[in-house]
């Protein structure tokens, strides 16, 4: 083909050349790149728009031209303004938190499991809430999944609900339904409260037992979560699990229950709306007793054991030995949790998520608390010690210390007899726990009621004796040898052995008269901290 082209200021006569087939693929190459990296900035735009919830990101980049001025020529097509809409009021949205689960099934009465009883509740409420257009978020989604009370708590906040309302069978000598609320409960709170529980005894119910305050075990603290969740929060322990006619009402009346709990919060919501829940101090005071918290121990319920001198008073040595799971916990924790999960006694946290327990044993004073306590107020790490009598009799400041410093006063027994518990009469057993105990309410007005075992030996009767002298029982899912003053291990080699061993849910046993444990500590809770790891208040682990 010939064409004229001019050049210079002269035309000549050229004849254009046929492309290669080589340049013409190599041109389609080309813009099938183009074309694919526009659609892919589109598709992207796309998926930020939809992540950001604007639906303007697109728009913007397609109309941009919207806003140049119009060709000569052309007509200018004027729409009217019109006023920008409010952005629509959020709905009313509610956390249901059905209690326990997975390897932690609450209560437990001839087969019938707490856990199961309330997350069919919880899918119930979850469904009558929803057909009324509100919106329901769930601390867990399955009954298989142990969510620990922490992250029921985050999750609630985290999805800024306006209510918050947790579900739980009861156990023990008694029966009927009863409700709770914080101890400083704000107007919405206790509005909620009121309507819930109202409107489950119309449902109902074979016994009131009323709103109450606090924890079954006194007034002293909330329950975590009714104490840690920002909204208007209420718990319910739907009756008796070990009551035939409770559980009777509960089966026949659960669609009836989650009715009466969304036209509940139904009613709340119309009458207060996004309102804040103000308690009556908002001030200095409550940040004072939020501080205070915890300073007076805790007392805990546990139903009482019968019969304690036929259970099997076998003496076991506990050790979480060296096999552990895809997590990295103690295969031999997690199946003395199960073993024995019909006594309060924690041989390791049954979770998943990246939450430990620091416990020290004060047998005697070596130097090093001073030290430790030091560390741990400059990280803001909370722990458990455990002492002996002699040691609060001698070293009574540290004690007070311990208990200032918002940490956990345990109980490691009178005299810390080396054969164990078990090797004593259920009478001796019961001075031993029950001793310490007496002395530390007397000097210090503080209830301990956790308690961890001398040398780890135990048996199934003093799990039971330590059960009816109101407190739980920790062992651990971390220990090493670092108890010999005179041989003390290589610091940098512990250090690395406790950070080698972290675990979901871990209960650190380590010896407050160590000065490799002083030394490292702090090291230890910043390494941890790096790898994802919080470190717990463990009141926070009982309901």
């Amino acid at each position: 083909m010939k064409y004229i082209r001019e050049k210079n200021g002269k035309r000549e006569i050229v004849e254009k050349r046929r492309h290669s087939r080589a340049y013409m693929i190599q041109a389609a190459l080309k813009w099938t790149f183009c074309i694919s990296i526009l659609a892919l900035t589109v598709l992207a735009c796309k998926m930020i728009d939809k992540k950001l919830n604007d639906g303007k990101i697109v728009d913007k980049l397609l109309n941009s031209s919207s806003d140049a001025p119009p060709a000569a020529g052309t007509e200018q097509v004027m729409i009217p303004e019109t006023e920008e809409a409010e952005e629509p009021k959020d709905t009313l949205s509610v956390c249901i938190d059905p209690g326990h689960g997975g390897m932690d099934p609450g209560c437990e009465h001839e087969g019938r499991l707490e856990s199961e009883d309330v997350w069919k509740l919880g899918q119930a409420v979850k469904a009558e809430m929803e057909s009324q257009g509100i919106e329901v978020v769930m601390t867990r989604e399955d009954n298989d999944t142990k969510v620990f009370l922490t992250d029921r708590v985050e999750i609630a906040n985290a999805a800024d609900v306006d209510y918050y309302i947790s579900l739980h069978r009861n156990k023990g000598e008694g029966y009927g339904i009863e409700t709770w609320m914080s101890g400083d409960a704000g107007t919405v709170t206790k509005a909620l409260t009121n309507n819930v529980h109202n409107g489950i005894v119309e449902a109902g119910v074979q016994r009131d037992r009323g709103i109450k305050t606090g924890t079954e075990g006194g007034e002293g603290s909330d329950y975590a979560v009714l104490r840690n969740t920002k909204m208007a929060a209420c718990l319910i322990e739907f009756g008796f699990i070990n009551d035939a006619q409770d559980n009777s009402l509960y089966d026949t009346n659960i669609e009836a229950y989650a009715k009466a709990i969304a036209k509940a919060v139904q009613d709340t919501y119309a009458q207060y709306g996004e309102q804040d829940d103000s308690s009556a101090v908002e001030t200095e005071g409550t940040e004072a007793a939020e501080e205070d918290s915890g300073k007076n121990g805790m007392v805990l319920n546990n139903p009482p054991i019968e019969n304690v001198s036929a259970l099997n008073n076998e003496l076991l040595n506990w050790g979480q030995g060296t096999n552990v799971d895809e997590n990295n916990r103690p295969t031999g924790s997690l199946s003395y949790q199960e073993k024995f999960k019909d006594y309060p006694a924690d041989f390791i946290i049954p979770t998943t998520s990246k939450t430990i327990y620091l416990t020290l044993d004060e047998g005697y004073e070596y130097g090093c608390t001073p030290t430790i306590l030091s560390t741990l107020k400059e990280k803001d790490v909370k722990a458990v010690f455990f002492v002996t009598q002699p040691y609060a009799e001698t070293d009574p400041e540290l004690v007070q210390q311990i208990i200032d410093d918002g940490h956990i006063l345990g109980n490691h027994s009178v005299t810390h007899p080396s054969a164990g518990l078990p090797s004593q009469s259920i009478e001796e057993q019961q001075n031993e726990i029950m001793g310490l105990h007496n002395l530390i309410k007397e000097k210090y007005n503080y209830d301990m009621y956790l308690f961890r075992y001398p040398a780890g030996k135990f048996s199934e009767q003093s799990l039971a004796v330590l059960n009816n002298c109101g407190y739980r029982g920790i062992f651990w899912s971390f220990a090493y040898v670092d108890y010999d003053v005179e041989n003390q291990p290589d610091e940098a080699e512990s250090l690395q052995k406790m950070i080698d061993k972290l675990h979901p849910g871990a209960i650190y046993l380590l010896h407050a008269e160590s000065w490799t444990n002083t030394n490292v500590l702090g090291a230890f809770i910043d390494k941890a901290r790096e790898l994802g790891y919080e470190f717990g208040v463990y009141s926070d682990t009982l309901k």
